[in-house]
């Protein structure tokens, strides 16, 4: 399974619906789990220890972070595919709020990615992880979608 954890409530409709759009064609089952958001910086540890909550030792945590690794599509889909077929728990993406991701998230993270130097909203950085997910899942079965 691939779960995706994320800080904050996804409110605006457009993304809501690209978000379910890719979700639905997703397989395995991809989940969204949302945690509350702090009101400033001051809150990122508190966020963090919500998100971790929702994460078991088993899980092959990988962070989104503007520090991490970035790679092509090709790479991102055997990330997601080595993790699915030898992982022993379930794949988490975790998405931070506007204020990051605490340290202890970081550290708890088997590995940090990052989709571009450029900073996101994390409300949209939902519908491009939604449809790289995706991407994966076409590229790992020989699909040309992702041409």
């Amino acid at each position: 399974m691939i779960r995706v954890l994320c800080v904050g409530k996804l409110s605006k409709p457009l993304f809501e619906k690209a978000v379910h759009h890719y979700t639905k064609q997703i397989q395995p089952v991809l989940t969204w789990t949302e945690v509350a958001d702090g009101k400033d910086d001051k809150d990122i540890k508190a966020e963090g220890e919500r998100l971790l909550s929702k994460v078991k030792e088993t899980d092959h945590v990988v962070a989104l972070a503007i520090e991490g690794k970035q790679m092509d599509s090709e790479r991102f889909s055997r990330l997601v595919d080595d993790a699915l077929t030898y992982g022993r728990g379930d794949l988490v993406f975790v998405i931070g709020g506007s204020h990051g991701l605490s340290e202890d998230v970081l550290r708890r993270a088997d590995r940090m990615i990052s989709f571009s130097p450029m900073t996101f909203p994390h409300q949209l950085m939902r519908v491009v992880l939604a449809e790289q997910i995706f991407r994966a899942r076409m590229i790992a079965k020989g699909h040309p979608y992702h041409k």
